[in-house]
């Protein structure tokens, strides 16, 4: 049965159209279709349904969500070209526990975006002053501290730090954009990301060597002047762009779900990610695009990643889609190291390794995991999970299909060293015709054992194109790839602001005696770069290189070339590496 928005009007709220979704969507069935009429739809958190979602890499809490697609199936929301505007903290989309969901034809806004864009108006060693000049946001000082606000929606936020990072309308003085897009500026090639904070003084944890202690003065409304030594100089002219939101309200959540479609999506502003997946099965995502609005002055598409998938299954489709702008990547597929607490005959008890990642039960009954010595990156057994159950938001009860034994054979496991990896969660991946750049920092991130393919993309990131890692020291994402293949592309002047445009290399412990990663083929793909920074490759056990061709253009950003005629390896072994080279 086919539903219209525009027969649920009576239910809204003045401009408020929150009650008029909800009130559709509690009359539909399975099986049924809402269409949001082409309409644009003012949504906000009054009248939404709410829940408690623990989100992996973004903050948990309880969400006010404006389309709450919860233990449904066969459900379809047709924009049919509709444009939503979201306002404050609300939650656009969730998919729980629901099969056969699709989503699409319409753009995804917020009245007021998360961050602020201040034109840098005076900057040397030690001062750089900011002026909030955007019809949207502004920023005042606080109790010594940023204190950013909306001039639409009338909140403000005081914040101690946020994540900045320089933007201007050239990646070098005089150098037009190679591809144009709608936001006024993009990421410097020569300035980097960091934290200005104005707190007392406190351990920032891995993330340290980025925060800069600085000091604030507001010099007259809308113009702060920022003191401290930042390491380097601001450009007089550009933008700072500073992203203040917590990871609270990404654009769409799916969890726990099946056969999820999201086809013709514009992501013109999203105060966290913009996708984010987790413990789900089989997602297409079909010209989705991370972008800002044609004749907007907004810098920022995405506060975040514009697409990220956490211990999911099946597969994974990604095609004909656009990432530019984000403050952070444009996809990340990777799974949940769990650390292993204590063992008592089957049942294990593991807790995680980063707080994003806290209440989320990653396992599931008949999952096939493996019990890592993180120290040696060696597998120590595999079993098979009988259940898993979520006891509290920082622990998992887990027990198995046969005992791990513990001390005294040799495994202390109160030491944490013991890591659980699902090895059922891997997803193959393919990823045609997409385009990614002018972002903060990466491409695509890929830690899946599943065959992954990405094939026919164009990356122009800020730094690393495509990125195959696996983490066990800070992050805690799994795992070891098995079989890549990175072909067709054109990485035109990826890695712009340094670093190389692929890049292989495991976070661990310590480099394992076998390779971390399995095989890994990087062919007949087109390189554009000032010079040769191609690909840094370790523990590879069989790497690929062949079939490329670098393109020398001396005009775009310098950097030192990378390796041999642009490429390195370490820890691998068998490698085939040959690079031809084109005036």
């Amino acid at each position: 049965m086919l539903h219209h928005i525009r027969d649920y009007r009576k239910f809204a709220s003045g401009e408020n159209s929150t009650p008029a979704v909800i009130a559709a969507l509690s009359t539909m069935n399975d099986g049924d279709t809402l269409s949001l009429d082409g309409q644009t739809l003012h949504l906000y958190p009054e009248g939404a349904h709410t829940a408690f979602y623990a989100i992996s890499n973004n903050d948990a809490g309880e969400k006010p969500i404006a389309f709450p697609l919860i233990g449904r199936r066969n459900i379809t929301v047709d924009g049919d070209g509709a444009r939503l505007v979201f306002h404050t903290r609300i939650l656009p989309f969730a998919i729980d526990r629901s099969e056969a969901v699709t989503i699409r034809n319409l753009t995804v806004d917020y009245s007021s975006p998360y961050y602020a864009q201040p034109k840098i108006t005076e900057a040397d060693e030690t001062r750089t002053v900011l002026q909030f000049d955007s019809p949207e946001c502004g920023c005042r000082v606080k109790n010594g501290h940023f204190c950013f606000y909306s001039r639409v929606d009338g909140w403000e936020e005081e914040c101690e730090t946020a994540l900045s990072l320089e933007f201007s309308p050239t990646l070098t003085p005089g150098q037009p954009l190679p591809h144009p897009t709608h936001a006024a500026a993009v990421p410097s090639a020569c300035k980097p990301p960091y934290f200005p904070y104005c707190g007392e003084e406190k351990d920032h944890g891995f993330l340290g060597g980025m925060y800069r202690d600085v000091t604030l003065t507001e010099r007259s409304p809308d113009v702060i002047e920022m003191r401290g030594n930042l390491g380097f100089v601001h450009t007089p002219g550009a933008y700072l762009v500073m992203t203040h939101a917590t990871r609270e309200f990404p654009g769409i959540f799916i969890t726990d779900a099946k056969d999820v479609t999201l086809e013709n999506i514009c992501l013109t502003y999203t105060s966290s990610m913009g996708v984010i997946a987790q413990t789900s099965e089989n997602l297409t995502l079909d010209r989705i695009t991370a972008e800002v609005e044609a004749g907007s002055q907004r810098i920022l598409s995405v506060n975040a990643d514009a697409t990220h998938f956490v211990n999911c299954r099946g597969r994974i489709d990604m095609k004909h889609c656009k990432f530019t702008n984000m403050m952070d990547d444009a996809c990340n597929i990777h799974g949940i190291y769990g650390i292993i607490r204590s063992a008592e005959n089957r049942v294990l008890t593991v807790g995680f390794g980063h707080f994003q990642q806290e209440g989320i039960n990653f396992l599931r009954a008949g999952d096939t995991v493996a019990v890592i010595d993180r120290r040696k990156t060696e597998t120590v057994c595999t079993r098979t999970v009988v259940s898993s159950e979520l006891v509290s938001m920082k622990e998992l009860r887990v027990t198995l299909s046969d005992t791990v034994s513990a001390e005294p054979d040799g495994l202390d496991f109160a030491s944490g060293d013991y890591l659980l990896e699902n090895l059922s969660t891997a997803p193959t991946v393919t990823i045609q015709n997409c385009e990614c750049g002018y972002n903060r920092p990466r491409g695509f991130l890929i830690s899946t054992s599943g065959k992954t393919v990405v094939d026919r993309c164009t990356f122009y990131n800020m730094n690393t194109a495509v990125q195959i890692g696996g983490e066990l020291l800070d992050w805690y994402e799994s795992g070891a790839v098995n079989d890549v293949t990175i072909q067709n592309c054109h990485f035109d002047n990826s890695a712009y602001a340094g670093g190389v445009s692929v890049h292989i290399e495991p976070r661990l412990a310590g480099l394992p005696d076998t390779p971390f990663h399995g095989r890994i083929a990087v062919e007949n793909n087109r390189f554009t770069q000032c010079h040769p920074r191609m690909m840094r490759a370790v523990s590879v056990k069989e790497l690929v290189f062949r079939g490329n061709t670098f393109v020398q253009d001396e005009t775009l950003p310098a950097h030192p070339a990378h390796g041999k005629n642009g490429i390195s390896v370490q820890g691998c072994g068998d490698v085939l590496a040959e690079v031809k080279s084109e005036s």
